[in-house]
């Protein structure tokens, strides 16, 4: 726990608490670009989800990967695009000690069907960019090699990781906010403070009780 930590201390965001087990929070974001946006916080201070192993407990990364893949489904069937019989795209994303905002590791998770791969590649032409077999390999990738990365996953579900970027602050944010039309609300910081608080109050009363089942 780090005393100056903005994610170390439940006050700074009990009232966007959406579930949490002994490991994690699930969160409602502040600079809600959709409605929905939740962000993964482990409870113990760590710099990135890349960071989770081999030096923290198995009890720990079940944790946050159980909060991960729930939150995950209830966001797919809460947020349809299109076909209500089938689990609508779901994206996630990180930004690995680069582009982050508060250094504490966060996962963000959005139900839009946007893919960032694109650009990313078309931004960082001569960075290595990888696709995992599964978001597992984060941890080995960094424990081997713990360089800053982005992360996320395309709507059909795959997991991509971009190593070692210079990326500005935000960049996955402001990506998202941008290929969804919304660039006024890439920066949590400085978005509308009224429609914002109304957006993830929203996100709360829809996946508080539906997460607590």
């Amino acid at each position: 726990m780090d005393n100056d930590c903005v994610f170390c201390n439940r006050i700074n965001f009990e009232e966007r608490i959406i579930a949490e087990n002994d490991a994690c929070y699930a969160v409602a974001t502040l600079g809600q670009i959709a409605g929905g946006y939740t962000l993964i916080i482990p409870k113990a201070h760590i710099p990135c989800i890349g960071a989770l192993a081999p030096h923290h407990s198995f009890q720990q990364m079940e944790g946050i990967r159980k909060m991960t893949e729930k939150v995950y489904r209830v966001l797919g069937k809460e947020y349809p695009h299109g076909n209500r019989r089938v689990l609508s795209p779901v994206i996630m994303f990180e930004h690995g000690i680069v582009g982050q905002t508060i250094p504490h590791a966060h996962l963000h998770i959005v139900p839009v069907a946007v893919d960032l791969t694109k650009k990313i590649y078309a931004d960082f032409p001569r960075t290595e960019i990888r696709m995992l077999e599964d978001t597992m390999d984060l941890q080995k990738i960094y424990c081997d090699d713990p360089k800053p990365y982005l992360f996320w996953t395309t709507p059909d579900g795959h997991p991509m990781v971009c190593i070692d970027p210079i990326a500005p602050p935000q960049y996955l944010r402001i990506l998202v906010a941008k290929l969804l039309g919304r660039p006024e609300r890439a920066d949590w910081r400085t978005m509308d403070q009224e429609l914002d608080k109304q957006l993830w109050k929203k996100t709360v009363a829809i996946l508080k009780p539906r997460l607590a089942e």
